[in-house]
């Protein structure tokens, strides 16, 4: 009987534990993904695809900041159905397309902006076509600017891809809603913070590796 109830004791307590602590646990949980650099002037503005039009938003604002003197975009495989709807005659921007315009309506020149032209997947395929572009094109900085959940898995693998060649920063977007004292109370927000971390992990367990072998 003693013992049951020392036992029960135990689990109020670190119930009650949990419950005071959960806040900030949770916090420092979602505030882990969101790696940031102090903006410092660089050659060129990097965005990521993925998203729209939060990262491209960001990237303006670096632009006419005089950060940087030019902005270069990367492009996503061709959605489903997507030359389906062309050949119909329906045009459905692409991310990149969209990305253009809206840089361009908002004042930045179009020769001020670069897109690359092999559709990328992944994180690090994107930093396996930038990469290269930025070193044939003597780049030696940038503002690698993407969405905050995104911000550290970024960083990490653009910098171990480039291995000190380009000096990187990251920016991640003031327009991304994401908050990370709250995001636990989005359904939206908790599924996006599993699914990163998930991605974090493939990245320092396979992906890192696997790169490192093939040098």
């Amino acid at each position: 009987m003693r013992r049951g109830v020392w036992m029960l004791g135990v689990l109020v307590a670190l119930a009650v534990v949990a419950y005071v602590t959960r806040r900030p646990l949770l916090t420092r949980v979602g505030g882990f993904l969101i790696a940031r650099d102090e903006p410092q002037p660089a050659d060129a503005i990097v965005v990521l695809s993925g998203s729209v039009p939060d990262r491209i938003l960001e990237a303006v604002d670096l632009y006419r900041a005089h950060l940087a003197p030019r902005i270069i975009l990367t492009r996503e495989p061709p959605l489903p159905g997507a030359e389906a709807l062309r050949a119909r005659g329906v045009s459905l921007p692409e991310h990149h397309e969209q990305n253009l315009s809206i840089a361009q309506q908002l004042g930045v020149p179009a020769d001020a902006v670069v897109v690359l032209p092999t559709p990328v997947s992944s994180t690090l395929a994107e930093a396996h076509e930038v990469v290269p572009y930025l070193r044939a094109q003597h780049i030696q900085s940038i503002l690698l600017v993407t969405s905050k959940l995104h911000a550290r898995r970024a960083r990490m693998t653009f910098r171990a891809v480039a291995a000190g060649g380009v000096s990187i920063s990251i920016c991640p977007s003031r327009y991304d809603p994401f908050a990370a004292d709250t995001w636990w109370r989005s359904r939206v927000f908790a599924r996006r913070v599993v699914i990163e971390y998930g991605k974090l992990l493939n990245y320092l367990v396979i992906d890192r590796w696997r790169r490192m072998g093939d040098g």
